[in-house]
């Protein structure tokens, strides 16, 4: 019984302490006004035997301006603005959408953008969080909130270190997943 109890007293006080580390980790996030980074994602499909890489630059200004441009194995560009997501691709050509009339692509921006930005609001409004770890070395996986959204992803796994995002993870329902690994200029 008494193990009991002392859970019960001391759940509060852990659940206040991951708090604290939550918004020091966010307060550390939002205290860099621009980011420029290289990366290299792997993303591994169940229906192919070896993993499809891609690699790249990533930029982000505060607050909201990320974009991400592939360069290997073709160039692909991303940027997504305040509300606006442009897409670029050779075949496609330059592509516009406003974010606001697609609920789908919102949450997916907001996950790596919302987070380096330190906008925890932002990103309770997609998902629900919970970080590992400490301000100094850190994860953070986001699960989201949307039914349809869960169709598509089970989970984002961020990590980092203070105010740096060193990786994104995305677990997809059907066990297909992509691990995007960003490095500092």
């Amino acid at each position: 019984m008494k193990c009991w109890a002392g859970l019960l007293l001391y759940w509060p006080l852990a659940c206040m302490a991951a708090d604290d580390a939550l918004s020091q980790v966010m307060r550390a996030l939002a205290a860099v006004p621009a980011v420029e980074a290289s990366f290299r994602e792997e993303k591994t499909l169940a229906m192919l035997d070896t993993p499809l890489v891609a690699s790249g630059v990533l930029y982000y200004r505060a607050p909201d301006f990320l974009r991400k441009r592939t360069l290997y194995p073709h160039p692909e560009d991303y940027e997504a603005d305040g509300h606006w997501l442009t897409v670029e691709t050779p075949d496609a050509g330059r592509r516009q959408f406003n974010l606001n009339g697609y609920p789908q692509l919102r949450p997916f921006v907001e996950a790596i953008r919302a987070t380096q930005a330190g906008d925890q609001a932002a990103l309770e409004r997609y998902y629900q969080l919970e970080l590992w770890g400490t301000p100094a070395d850190w994860s953070l996986r986001l699960t989201p909130r949307d039914t349809d959204a869960q169709r598509y992803v089970a989970a984002i796994v961020l990590r980092g270190r203070n105010g740096r995002i060193d990786s994104m993870e995305t677990l997809e329902p059907d066990g297909d997943r992509s691990l995007m690994t960003i490095t500092s200029r």
